[in-house]
């Protein structure tokens, strides 16, 4: 039985029980282990050898070997030659920071369309509301959303910007072309707190469907203190 406690740091990706025949899984499908889709990560983007045009068009730059990529309040540093990824100025990247990352510079295309949407927007992420709403919404409502002093002074040290719309918004690159809004809304008598996770459309070409969740999920982690770097 997977886990939904809200404050759970295990991965939204832990690989699920098989559902019986003819049950839909809610939650997403089962990864390659960390170390595997490292490798296969790695082996894409060479394969791709993406162009410093299309680096570029994902907000990310080529020094010699390495490719540079802001990552929230940090640079993530691609190092083609070493095959390794590491935070700039810090240490070697959690796995999971990794993986997004090389999965993110393999898009194949960078167009853009600006529009708000939310996680249902994606039919492929649609089988997966039930657990975002647990393991994202919930989970963020009992640590960092707890209160909107906090969930503030959480966002600004990560980088957060604030934005002017109702309830306490801020928005998160996760990476330069994965911006993740996330709105606060005050309760009342009657309904405790909501919150809502806004993503860009164009997300649907840049991440496959789990690497959306996963995104939102390790920002998550960021606003609970936790590092991008492996301890």
């Amino acid at each position: 039985m997977v886990d939904l406690n809200p404050n759970s740091e295990e991965p939204l990706s832990k690989p699920p029980t098989d559902a019986g025949a003819g049950q839909t899984c809610r939650i997403p499908p089962r990864q390659q282990p960390y170390e595997q889709a490292f490798e296969l990560g790695f082996d894409s983007l060479m394969s791709l050898s993406p162009s410093d045009e299309q680096l570029g068009a994902l907000g990310a730059v080529r020094r010699g070997s390495v490719i540079r990529i802001p990552a929230l309040h940090h640079h993530l540093l691609i190092d083609q030659e070493a095959r390794e990824v590491s935070v700039e100025d810090a240490g070697r990247a959690r796995r999971a920071w990794a993986i997004l990352a090389l999965h993110y510079l393999c898009a194949d295309d960078v167009s853009l369309d600006p529009r708000e949407v939310s996680l249902g927007h994606f039919a492929d992420c649609r089988g997966y509301l039930d657990v975002f709403a647990n393991r994202i919404i919930r989970r963020f409502l009992g640590t960092a959303g707890r209160d909107p002093q906090l969930f503030a002074e959480r966002a600004e040290q990560i980088g957060g910007a604030r934005l002017e719309r109702p309830g306490l918004a801020y928005r998160f690159d996760v990476f330069p072309r994965v911006p993740i809004v996330i709105v606060r809304y005050e309760g009342d008598d009657e309904l405790g707190a909501g919150a809502s996770v806004i993503y860009r459309a164009d997300a649907e070409h840049l991440l496959p469907a789990e690497d959306r969740i996963v995104a939102a999920e390790l920002l998550l982690d960021a606003l609970s203190g936790k590092s991008l770097e492996e301890k």
